[in-house]
């Protein structure tokens, strides 16, 4: 049963490019199972869009102390602030950081809390990725992929 509805819509910010090739292995994945997806760079995700979907996935670099990566902070900083309806979404928000700095995948964080603080249901809880993301990224999308394939079958 594919509609708008059930699109899965993948926002990615990034500074290195991590975070936009999970973004891209993770669509790679959905167009081989038939699940419909788009993907777009936080910077070119207008909020507007917020209100014309219902299911996204945001894949988020930290840089520096905790803030968000260049591509996306006016995206970021408008999440933060309440500045889009998302009370009716539901979102997975995987982070991306380095446990030696203080505040470890800090801007995933943030949109998750503002997300939640917004009214969106959580998909499932964060993932935050460490420097050395592979198998644990690969693992979280092999267990995503099968829960999206179940939810085809109903």
């Amino acid at each position: 049963m594919q509609s708008q509805d059930s699109t899965l819509h993948i926002i990615f910010g990034t500074m290195t490019g991590n975070s936009e090739d999970l973004a891209n292995r993770l669509a790679g994945r959905c167009k081989n199972e038939g699940i419909a997806h788009t993907i777009c760079s936080a910077e070119e995700w207008p909020l507007e869009r917020f209100s014309e979907v219902r299911r996204v996935i945001l894949i988020f670099s930290t840089w520096g102390d905790g803030e968000p990566p260049d591509d996306a902070i006016d995206f970021c900083e408008s999440l933060y602030d309440q500045k889009a309806e998302v009370a009716h979404l539901d979102y997975m928000v995987i982070g991306l950081g380095d446990t030696s700095y203080d505040d470890f995948c800090g801007c995933a964080r943030r949109l998750d809390e503002a997300l939640e603080a917004g009214g969106a249901k959580r998909m499932s809880q964060r993932l935050d990725l460490d420097i050395d993301f592979d198998k644990d990224f690969d693992a979280w999308t092999e267990s995503f992929i099968a829960g999206e394939l179940a939810l085809q079958r109903l």
